[in-house]
């Protein structure tokens, strides 16, 4: 594997194209450069916060990390685009009760949309419920409010793939932490990678600074044990 020593910034280019040519044709015509501007760097990349991550994580599975198919599941979307605009890699971390297993150590896109982040973006119905009970009550949910204050402090923000626009069924409106018992899922990360780092070989360094700016929260989903009831399918 070769070291990582980059992106090349015309990659960006190579999904605008794509994003104007979502054809088969167009992608099996242009796959060389795709492989060559982003799965091998990305590859690279991987390989290389594999040991970190592990490091980070220690005491915890942490599985290989990821690199994802460029296809999207269009089954149950609206939008049958085939073809992501971004190339993106995940590393997950033990655990049942969400789709990618466990919480992500870390989740990283690059490319017309960026996102880089830890936690779980989307749980399972048991896992969710578990993880309300533990937000809601004081002994667990208090901490970890006051880690996602230090987390915002570091520019990172929480997110899931869903949100309740009410309280959940049994929570009161003013609960202390109430918007974080609305999320279906429980991670931090940033939308935009400053431009000084994207295409560098700097990115590691700093990707791996959010790895651990974000590893407190990802370590409290960890130890609250939300991750050991499998579930069928996503709330």
């Amino acid at each position: 594997m070769p070291p990582f020593e980059g992106f090349a910034p015309e990659g960006v280019d190579w999904f605008r194209a794509l994003a104007m040519n979502q054809t088969r044709e167009w992608f099996q015509a242009n796959r060389a450069a795709y492989e060559l501007l982003w799965v091998a760097p990305m590859r690279s990349l991987v390989a290389e916060l594999q040991a970190p991550l592990a490091a980070l994580y220690r005491g915890h599975s942490l599985r290989a990390g990821k690199v994802f198919r460029l296809h999207r599941d269009v089954r149950f979307s609206n939008d049958k685009t085939p073809y992501k605009t971004s190339a993106s890699a995940v590393f997950g971390l033990e655990g049942n009760g969400g789709p990618l297993g466990g919480p992500a150590a870390l989740y990283l896109q690059l490319g017309l949309e960026e996102y880089v982040g830890a936690g779980a973006y989307s749980l399972f119905p048991e896992s969710l419920k578990l993880l309300r009970a533990r937000v809601m009550a004081e002994k667990t949910g208090a901490p970890l409010q006051k880690l996602i204050s230090a987390a915002h402090k570091q520019g990172l923000a929480v997110a899931s793939m869903e949100q309740l626009k009410r309280a959940p069924a049994g929570v009161p409106v003013d609960h202390p932490r109430i918007e974080l018992l609305k999320l279906k899922g429980l991670a931090l990360g940033l939308e935009s990678i400053p431009k000084k780092v994207r295409f560098s070989k700097a990115l590691k360094p700093w990707v791996l600074e959010q790895a651990k700016a974000t590893a407190p929260v990802v370590r409290w989903l960890l130890a609250q044990k939300v991750f050991t009831v499998p579930s069928a399918a996503p709330l």
